[in-house]
């Protein structure tokens, strides 16, 4: 593994520079009562500004705006799915469907799950064809946003169940790592879309004879592999960015 260890620190330090791209200076705030929640591109804010207001009902004036976006194909894949949106302290001041948080620079968190066999060799799922985004590419085991209202081991379960067909039960010393945030510009809206997430993640153990099996359809299939086949998909670009740099931390690779 020679190659790969040399290979390693260059690619996760250029990922941990795609990883650090912040909103730019030019996006329009996006304030609730003078409290920041995202960031709109300043070209897709003619079409927010009329529908933003600071009346009290955040919740009604944040789903209004999202049906709006929708309407005028502004949106990222619609899930039907809330997410909670938070000021700049992390106080929650209302949810939003999660199709349009890119768009709006909300800021979200995910938790992944990183699975080992017993032997240590590293379960990897593949991203379903049809996904939006990242279609086809290796991920972690488990990796799904925080719905609102969701602790993190909330979602942990669902995911881990929906993702892999796991029970928290099914698994083996299960630990969290130090979570990390990330922020790119994204595809969302036409180029227009940020994104801002924390990513919380975890290692688990599968036992002998517990194999995950997708609930969702969002999943490929699964591969159980070393840990140096797991470096050398990082290293030819058919892992997410997330899942990599997660993977890196999980099992001590050598982050900058």
């Amino acid at each position: 593994m020679d190659s790969v260890d040399k290979a390693l620190p260059s690619w996760l330090s250029a990922c941990a520079g795609r990883f650090a791209q912040v909103a730019d200076a030019h996006r329009v705030p996006l304030e609730w009562h003078g409290r920041r929640i995202g960031s709109v591109h300043p070209a897709l804010w003619p079409d927010v500004a009329p529908h933003w207001t600071n009346s009290d009902d955040a919740v009604a004036t944040l789903q209004a705006l999202a049906r709006h976006l929708r309407g005028i194909g502004r949106t990222g894949p619609w899930r039907d799915e809330a997410v909670s949106v938070r000021d700049a302290e992390g106080l929650v001041v209302g949810a939003i469907e999660r199709g349009v948080v890119r768009v709006l620079g909300i800021a979200t968190e995910a938790v992944h799950l990183v699975g080992l066999a017993p032997d240590g060799r590293v379960w990897l799922q593949q991203r379903a064809f049809d996904k939006a985004n990242d279609p086809g590419r290796w991920d972690t085991l488990m990796g799904g946003m925080v719905a609102h209202g969701e602790s993190l081991d909330d979602t942990l379960a669902r995911e881990t169940w929906e993702e892999a067909g796991l029970r928290i039960a099914d698994l083996r010393d299960l630990r969290w790592g130090r979570a990390f945030r990330m922020g790119k510009p994204t595809e969302d809206a036409g180029g227009l879309g940020q994104l801002v997430e924390t990513i919380h993640w975890c290692v688990a153990t599968l036992p002998d004879g517990v194999v995950p099996d997708n609930q969702d359809g969002e999943v490929a299939g699964f591969e159980c592999v070393e840990r140096d086949e797991a470096a050398r998909r990082v290293l030819a670009g058919t892992c997410t960015d997330e899942a990599a740099w997660v993977l890196a931390l999980a099992l001590g690779w050598p982050v900058p």
